[in-house]
């Protein structure tokens, strides 16, 4: 659903009052500053996709900060990313700065404090996400933020037109398409950011981030292999078995768990999407390396407290409920509990 903010409607003495609560309700809490006496003006559009917006501002002379004060206040664990439309921004959080310029993006973190300062006329798309999308495969934030994506880069050449067009379809598209188009440009912005992270190891803490971002990359490519595992990982990276080892511990989790999680994961995103409904949930096991079907179900209903075939069925359940068909085979019918028939 699309909703719009503008300052139009009001007086011109009231507009940037308007404007920061707007920029708190859309995104996080934030104090703003405005930095010329020009008549001032703002805009704001935002799509949701299942926790993932896209939201098209375009304003003037300002600079917007995340405050200390302001985190405790709110305790937002969010992960923004802004990409230049028109004008140039500054970014900075975590004691470096980046600025930007049409066709360029940077990431930055909630949970830490950070400045934006725009000067002139701008418009930016900003993505805002649950923090946990990136963290999960990147690892913690901090070597990731305040770092510009150039528009004279392979990935920038790639990633910034996709998340412009996309930014502009979403509102249009029907559900599935715009969930699908929301994961791929995570998907992009993952790439995009662990390829800055590989180019800045050049020191310890940077290189484990990178080797911990190729880690799960090679993971997350490998699911539907039985043999996947610790050792199998430790040599596609070409480094130990402890090593590998500690780079997940540093993260309070293990190669293992993290295997299982991403299985887990993959399968549940397979198990609610349309263009494998005619896929039976033991095939869906399989494509994600789930060779013991009892296996499976008992690890799905501890992480998300439901059978996977009572999961499915309440999920298209929800869909028929909500408008949006789905077509049903006698396998389906099969495999729903009896309740869901």
């Amino acid at each position: 659903m699309r909703s719009i903010l503008t300052t139009n409607a009001v007086c011109e003495s009231r507009r940037f009052e308007l404007w920061q609560e707007a920029a708190c309700d859309t995104f996080v809490g934030l104090d703003c500053r405005r930095l010329s006496q020009r008549p001032f003006r703002g805009e704001i559009t935002t799509v949701a996709v299942q926790g993932f917006h896209f939201s098209t501002v375009r304003s003037r002379d300002q600079q917007v900060t995340r405050t200390t004060h302001r985190i405790r206040e709110g305790r937002e664990e969010v992960l923004l990313v802004s990409a230049m439309l028109s004008g140039t921004g500054v970014f900075a959080q975590d004691g470096r700065e980046a600025r930007l310029g049409p066709g360029e993006f940077v990431c930055y973190d909630s949970t830490r404090p950070y400045t934006l300062h725009c000067d002139g006329d701008f418009e930016q798309l900003v993505l805002h996400m649950p923090r946990e999308m990136i963290t999960r495969q990147l690892g913690r934030t901090e070597l990731l933020t305040a770092r510009a994506v150039r528009y004279n880069t392979p990935m920038g050449q790639l990633v910034f037109p996709f998340l412009r067009n996309v930014a502009s379809l979403v509102a249009t598209a029907e559900p599935v398409t715009a969930r699908r188009l929301a994961d791929i440009s995570l998907r992009l912005l993952t790439t995009a950011f662990g390829e800055l992270l590989c180019v800045q190891a050049d020191n310890q803490t940077c290189a484990r981030t990178a080797l911990l971002y190729r880690a799960k990359s090679f993971i997350d490519a490998h699911l539907h292999d039985t043999e996947l595992n610790t050792r199998r990982v430790a040599c596609e990276l070409r480094i130990s078995v402890r090593y590998l080892q500690d780079l997940f511990h540093a993260e309070g989790t293990t190669v293992s768990d993290s295997i299982w999680s991403a299985r887990l994961a993959k399968s549940r995103e397979a198990l609610v999407d349309p263009l494998r409904a005619n896929e039976s949930i033991t095939q869906i096991a399989a494509s994600v390396g789930f060779s013991d079907f009892a296996h499976f179900s008992r690890r799905f209903k501890a992480a998300y407290h439901l059978c996977p075939r009572d999961y499915r069925a309440a999920r298209r359940i929800a869909l028929i409920a909500g408008g949006r068909s789905w077509s049903f085979t006698a396998a389906d019918l099969s495999e729903m509990p009896p309740t869901h028939r």
